[in-house]
């Protein structure tokens, strides 16, 4: 690592060849954490981290650590910015009403704010390693390549020692215990807390990543990352991930406009285009029909043409059956930690619904009755897979409609300083809208409060037009 940062050579954005030496790389002895920290970014699913709800990370608390170490510059920023630590205030004030009323689960409550903290300091991460101490872009997006890169050659070793195909026991059976909960043995989940949780990272950090990169290693990285997830069966959620990414970038990078006018004049062109996307349209429907969950999905609804999909839907209407039928808990939650407390009161009656619509009821959705009973796999039962549904339950619909308030504030804000930047790197008020999209859909299934899209966006929106402007 040190001799690559050492004589590693960087393009500037005038043209020219700069050496960088050490210095341009390694601030001070802190920067070491923000490197490890992108090293790690993609595990958060084995036992050696933090068990959060349905996930096991890292990288949080090292850039949590990051920002600790550098206490006066965050504390500049946290200034600049007091949502950072506003935001998490308000939530613990508010989950008081539900620790009054409801009862509280410590571990969960801790875990929870835990969560809303490491966000903050995740954004602040990214403010002080590319904004405040200007370290290089290039060097960042080497690491995540390299990270991602292994965790997806880890999945292809567990892949091929699967039972139906190498069936390498000796390798197998050691793996077993590192994971929080294990999927490998029937399909790859990489280092991640699950095989559905692939297109989140692929399509929430690391195609990101290349739109202000533009690193050309990236695109192959997420090609290989989505085909080969495909490919080994890694699950319906990435198949549904890669044709909502692929609709999002061809409506970001396509000037329609202009491109609709020239068509208009050349009717081939014309022609070949619409042939393309009918092709296109074609191959994602032959994607999809070459799965049999989701056939059996289109086939028997939502509700009962799949296991997995029954019972993540069941874990977001319980709880928000519970808000429904509490107008006071829906405005100010249960309480942080109290995700399992609304599921056992909204059970009853959303199994009740479940199962008059023709609802699947597994053995899972059973043992919702009481989520914090002890169950046979570690990761437990406390989770929703929704952020949406997870936020509104612990801290309320008000901190919700505040948080959406401060990210559409940053959006206008962001959207101002495009109008006015000079910059090139290629970002509109069209592009900011599409990954605000595409994180909208990314969040519906994962619901973990500190993982890095959100805080990504959020730097871009306040400090990224300067940074690469300056760059």
């Amino acid at each position: 690592m040190r001799s690559f940062i050492m004589t590693s050579v960087a393009r500037t954005s005038i043209g020219r060849d700069r050496t960088f030496t050490v210095k341009d790389y390694i601030r001070d002895r802190s920067d070491w954490l923000w490197y490890a920290a992108l090293a790690l970014l993609p595990v958060d699913g084995t036992v050696f981290g933090v068990r959060m709800a349905y996930w096991s990370p890292i990288a949080p608390l090292l850039f949590l650590a990051y920002a600790v170490c550098n206490g006066r510059r965050s504390l500049a920023l946290v200034r600049r910015h007091p949502a950072l630590i506003g935001l998490p205030l308000v939530c613990l004030a508010v989950s008081g009403f539900g620790w009054l009323t409801v009862g509280a689960h410590p571990s969960h409550a801790v875990l929870s704010l835990l969560a809303l903290l490491c966000a903050s300091a995740t954004f602040v991460s990214f403010a002080l390693a590319w904004s405040v101490k200007r370290l290089p872009l290039r060097a960042s997006v080497s690491v995540v390549t390299a990270a991602y890169g292994v965790a997806f050659a880890f999945g292809v070793f567990t892949w091929l020692i699967q039972p139906g195909h190498l069936d390498i026991v000796f390798l197998r059976n050691p793996l077993m215990n590192l994971y929080l909960r294990q999927y490998f043995v029937v399909r790859p989940q990489f280092l991640f807390a699950e095989p559905s949780y692939i297109g989140v990272h692929v399509f929430g950090v690391l195609l990101p990543l290349f739109w202000l990169s533009r690193d050309r290693r990236l695109p192959w990285l997420i090609g290989v990352f989505a085909l080969g997830s495909v490919a080994m069966g890694c699950g319906v959620r990435i198949v549904l991930d890669c044709i909502v990414a692929a609709v999002v970038c061809l409506v970001m990078m396509v000037p329609w406009r202009g491109t609709v006018r020239r068509l208009r004049r050349r009717p081939r062109m014309m022609a070949a285009v619409v042939a393309g996307f009918v092709a296109l349209c074609g191959a994602a429907a032959a994607m999809m029909a070459a799965q049999p969950r989701i056939r059996s999905i289109l086939s028997h609804g939502l509700l009962s043409g799949d296991v997995s999909m029954s019972a993540r839907l069941f874990r977001s209407l319980a709880p928000m059956v519970a808000a429904l039928r509490d107008p006071w808990h829906l405005l100010f939650g249960f309480g942080a930690g109290n995700v399992g407390e609304a599921m056992a009161r909204g059970y009853a009656e959303a199994s009740a619904w479940y199962t008059t619509h023709g609802g699947m009821m597994t053995g899972e959705i059973a043992q919702l009755a009481d989520p914090y009973a002890p169950v046979a796999n570690r990761a437990g039962n406390v989770f929703t897979m929704d952020a949406y549904v997870s936020f509104i339950t612990e801290f309320g619909l008000m901190p919700f409609v505040v948080a959406c308030m401060l990210i559409v504030r940053a959006m206008v804000r962001g959207c101002a300083i495009r109008r006015t930047s000079t910059c090139a790197d290629g970002g509109t008020v069209k592009f900011l809208c599409c990954w605000l999209l595409l994180l909208t859909y990314l969040y519906a299934q994962f619901e973990a409060y500190a993982f890095y899209a959100l805080p990504l966006f959020l730097w871009y929106l306040h400090y990224g037009p300067q940074t690469m402007q300056s760059a």
